[in-house]
This record gives C-alpha cells, sequence and structure tokens, in this order.
C-alpha cells in the first residue's frame, strides 16, 4: 500500500483505456484514482464497481465545463453534472473537477457573474449530496477565465465552488504563501505536478513552463508541500504527471517514478 492520500490522474495516461489505468493503479498499490468522465463510457456503474473492488476511491471526476457564452447549452449541463454527482456520490467519491470556462470578452467581473448564474443549481445539488464541486484556475485561457489562484479564491467566494490547487499553475505567484493560507477553506483538490523552469537537465528539456514527472523539475516543492500542509487540506493528493516523456517513455515508467517521488518527499513534509 502506498501513501494513503496519494493518487494517480487519468490525465497522467490520457491515451490508456479505463482497463489499462486500472492495471497501473493496482500494481501501485494507491487508494485513490482521479478519473476523467470521457473514459468511463457509458456503464459508469460499472467501472465504479471495478474500482471499488480494486480498494480504490474516485479522488475526482473531470466533466465537461459550462460554455459562458451560450447560456442556453447550461441546462444540458446541469443534467450531466447531476449524473456525475449522483455516481460520485453513490460510490463514495471526493470531488467533481471543471474548468471554469474560457473568455468570452466580457469583463472579468461580468465573466465572474455569469459563471456564478451557471453553477449555482450544480453547486447546491452536490453540497446536498455531499460531493465536492471544484475548478482548476489554470493560465490555458482556452479553458479558463481564472488565471490565478488568488483569483481562485474570489470566485469560490462568489459561486461557492471549491478549488483545485494545482502545483504547477500557481508555484510563481506572489504571496504565494499567504495566498495557500487565504485559500484554505475552498481547497478541495490538491494536485502534485512539477516544472522544467530551465535549470533542470540538458537543451532537449521541455520549455519553460514544461510539465515533468514530479521530483525531477525545478519547483521547490519542499517549502511548497510545507505550506499546503499548514492550511489544513486532509484530502487526496493527486499526480498529475502530464507532459511529453510520458509520450517518449511511456506512461507507466513516469508514473512509477512520480509516484516514488512523491511518497518520500510527502513523508519528509508529514503530510
Amino acid at each position: 500500500m502506498t501513501h494513503p492520500r496519494l493518487s494517480v490522474s487519468a490525465l497522467s495516461s490520457v491515451r490508456w483505456s479505463f482497463a489499462d489505468d486500472l492495471a497501473c493503479w493496482r500494481e501501485l498499490g494507491i487508494g485513490w484514482a482521479g478519473l476523467m468522465g470521457a473514459k468511463l463510457g457509458h456503464d459508469v456503474d460499472a467501472r465504479f464497481a471495478a474500482l471499488a473492488e480494486a480498494g480504490l476511491r474516485a479522488s475526482t471526476v473531470v466533466v465537461p465545463r459550462f460554455d459562458l457564452s451560450a447560456p442556453a447549452s447550461w441546462d444540458a449541463t446541469r443534467a450531466t453534472l447531476r449524473r456525475w454527482t449522483d455516481a460520485v456520490a453513490k460510490h463514495d467519491g471526493w470531488s467533481l473537477y471543471l474548468t471554469p470556462g474560457r473568455p468570452t470578452g466580457a469583463v472579468w467581473e461580468q465573466l465572474l457573474d455569469t459563471l456564478a448564474d451557471a453553477v449555482a443549481p450544480s453547486v447546491a445539488y452536490a453540497r446536498d449530496q455531499g460531493v465536492r464541486l471544484a475548478f482548476e484556475p489554470s493560465r490555458r485561457t482556452e479553458v479558463s477565465f481564472v488565471n490565478t489562484l488568488a483569483d481562485a479564491v474570489d470566485v469560490a467566494e462568489r459561486t461557492g465552488l471549491g478549488i483545485v490547487a494545482d502545483i504547477g499553475n500557481f508555484w510563481m505567484e506572489r504571496d504565494l504563501r499567504a495566498t495557500l493560507l487565504r485559500a484554505a477553506p475552498h481547497i478541495d483538490l490538491v494536485q502534485l505536478t512539477d516544472v522544467c523552469i530551465g535549470t533542470v537537465g540538458s537543451p532537449d528539456d521541455p520549455p519553460s513552463g514544461g510539465r515533468v514527472p514530479f521530483g525531477e523539475g525545478d519547483l521547490p516543492l519542499a517549502r511548497i508541500l510545507g505550506d499546503l500542509k499548514d492550511t489544513g487540506y486532509a484530502g487526496p493528493l493527486e499526480l498529475e504527471l502530464i507532459g511529453p516523456l510520458g509520450d517518449r517513455e511511456g506512461y507507466a515508467p513516469v508514473i512509477r517514478r512520480g509516484v516514488a517521488a512523491a511518497e518520500a518527499m510527502l513523508g519528509q513534509a508529514g503530510l
């Protein structure tokens, strides 16, 4: 059995099937896994049953985001989120994960109001079912108008959504420790990633901002993990090992190295 809070996201093996993911997770002996809704197919109950049989719970399920420019589509998205909420609640999962939606040309505050209107019924339903509905702030503007952890706190307070705190997105933010402590009541999932910023390895390394296996990049992980511990967050810690090395070396060795590094660092951090 690995670290009891450690999870591996299916995004780490994005081109694998659910069956391939499950075989890897079984081998690793983890107790949590981050799921991609798109990989689960139509028989979601069967997939969750297979997880449970392997001793796994869902740390999160990646679900569709709202199209903030198309209010007519929101009822359909809400219906989809309701189905996923029911599935996660039924099978004792931890959270649902969505991105907040791309910019539409409206000013930021208007986008926030639009998102709040779109998600309100889904937030209320998830809360009633005991499921955390959370979003990830991201510098990828094609999926998110919320680009910093600091702004994510304002979004969480306005919408009731939780925050997916991904180290790879917020590591360079100003006053990071203070921001993490301010975000603490809203953090519903922590994702563990590492980034090459140009000082590790050879000229063949990914460019600045490129993801690398956990523990093999440049990020000050010990400091960040210490700050995360001080937030009091006690849920799953999900490895998201996306990046070119998985495609080049194969997903399995990259995942195994990431899990081994995370176990050592989490132990040292007292998480």
